[in-house]
């Protein structure tokens, strides 16, 4: 069955929650998801600048998406997170119905749809925001210029394309927002919640960037709330990380400096 445009528009939302998940389980489950592995690579990697030498650098190349080694390190502990939250939403054997896998395809129509709706609805605000108050766009994005201006251009693409939309949408907007929808804030207190924490991983953007974040956050949840499914929340992130991409490498201005 493919689903079209009507969807967003026509009929009730489609969100039905199921989980064996209590509202607290699941949201210590999700910190040891999200936080876990980033903190487990980086007492890794602490330890092994001080036992293995020639590291002139104290690990500083693993944790640039400049380098493969950095690339490698990202991509490693975003595998981790994705792991693990498969494996806290097979719980009870209901994997599916927890991250909100549902059988149904998505029309081409409604992709745009979606993506048009998102990019538009951020681009909108971050224009009002970064003109209006004189913040930098760009410096939202140095992360990704030194990774798009390297040799481990691909590896970046990855991860913001491919690694990042799964195990953050799955983990947010499937396996958390299952079990706080389910308590009596219901679908859109619990999106919050959900939203809240998913935007607190992009603390280190500019006031701005994270407003932009936290609105992708709640049309993202919107979607996922018409649709009943997971799957429109990660194609139109992975399509908007695109965009980002795009713009970061195309539009930024010839004379602001490639980060070394």
């Amino acid at each position: 069955m493919t689903v079209g445009t009507e969807v967003l528009t026509e009929g009730p939302p489609r969100y039905q929650p199921q989980t064996p998940w209590s509202s607290l389980g699941a949201l210590a489950a999700t910190g040891l998801i999200s936080l876990g592995p980033g903190l487990l690579a980086v007492a890794a990697l602490s330890y092994a600048v001080t036992v293995i030498p020639h590291q002139a650098d104290g690990g500083q190349s693993f944790l640039s998406l400049g380098t493969f080694k950095g690339v490698a390190f990202a991509a490693a502990i975003q595998m981790m997170s994705l792991i693990l939250v498969w494996l806290f939403a097979g719980k009870g054997g209901q994997r599916a119905t927890v991250l909100r896998m549902t059988g149904e395809k998505f029309s081409l129509g409604f992709y745009v749809a979606a993506a048009g709706l998102l990019i538009g609805a951020t681009g909108l605000l971050e224009l009002l925001l970064y003109k209006s108050f004189a913040i930098d766009i760009f410096a939202d994005t140095a992360w990704l210029r030194e990774g798009l201006y390297s040799p481990a251009a691909m590896g970046t693409f990855i991860i913001a394309v491919v690694l990042a939309p799964l195990w953050e949408e799955l983990t947010f907007r499937g396996f958390l927002l299952s079990a706080l929808a389910n308590t009596p804030i219901g679908f859109w207190g619990g999106a919050i919640v959900a939203n809240i924490l998913w935007t607190s991983l992009h603390a280190t953007y500019s006031w701005a960037g994270v407003a932009s974040v936290f609105l992708a956050g709640l049309i993202l949840s919107w979607l996922v709330w018409r649709t009943g499914s997971i799957k429109p929340a990660i194609v139109t992130h992975a399509i908007g990380n695109i965009f980002a991409l795009a713009f970061t490498y195309g539009l930024a201005p010839p004379s602001l400096p490639i980060p070394a």
